[in-house]
């Protein structure tokens, strides 16, 4: 039961970020702002935890039993994401 609640709560963070990313992508392409690494990097960093999190989720079904590895992995990678992408939006 812990595992679906679990899921249900990775599916719906991966939603929002998705429609972030859609949000901020529609933003980019209305304003006709200038697609260079510092305009890209946000919206794509809400489409790298969507994708990670879809990930995670998949492997959480696969294998119940090494959820707690799973989750830690996903907050290694997620983390790391952010920080690269504040990197690109700090130095760009």
């Amino acid at each position: 039961m812990q595992n679906e609640h679990l899921k249900n709560v990775l599916n719906s963070l991966m939603i929002i970020s998705f429609l972030i990313f859609g949000g901020l992508s529609a933003i980019l392409l209305i304003t006709d702002a200038p697609l260079v690494g510092a305009t890209v990097a946000l919206p794509f960093a809400f489409l790298y935890i969507s994708m990670m999190t879809l990930v995670v989720t998949a492997q959480i079904s696969d294998h119940p039993s090494q959820t707690g590895r799973f989750l830690r992995d996903w907050l290694l990678m997620v983390s790391f994401g952010i920080v690269f992408c504040a990197l690109v939006l700090a130095f760009a």
